[in-house]
């Protein structure tokens, strides 16, 4: 069972990575086409557009997001151990606190972040 969880999260986190890589692409790609639509109607680009569509999102853009995910995560794991029930509750319970604890750092990487509007 531990060599079918362990392949399940490899799989998943090369997914994850590969999946995240393509939108990535695909979001550069969209706002190129964009902009060279734009310009052979004749529209004038000015630097700010150029800015603009090259913009990507802040660094801990996600973080609440993507705690609150890892932590419902978590508590699923959690709650099937107890419902499987046997000897697979104390590995269920071991295996949700990661998700747990990286959820609750995303959290607190985000409360701790001082405020961009001075306050």
């Amino acid at each position: 069972m531990e060599a079918d969880i362990a392949g399940f999260i490899t799989i998943g986190l090369v997914t994850a990575f590969i999946a995240a890589q393509l939108f990535k692409t695909l979001r550069l790609h969209a706002a190129q086409k964009t902009l060279r639509e734009a310009i052979t109607r004749g529209v004038e680009v000015t630097p700010e557009m150029l800015v603009e569509a090259e913009r990507t999102s802040e660094p801990g853009a996600n973080d609440l997001r993507n705690g609150m995910v890892l932590i419902a995560l978590a508590l699923a794991i959690a709650l099937f151990g107890l419902i499987e029930g046997g000897s697979s509750i104390k590995e269920m319970l071991g295996i949700s606190l990661f998700p747990l604890f990286v959820g609750i750092a995303l959290l607190l990487r985000l409360r701790l972040q001082p405020s961009k509007d001075g306050a």
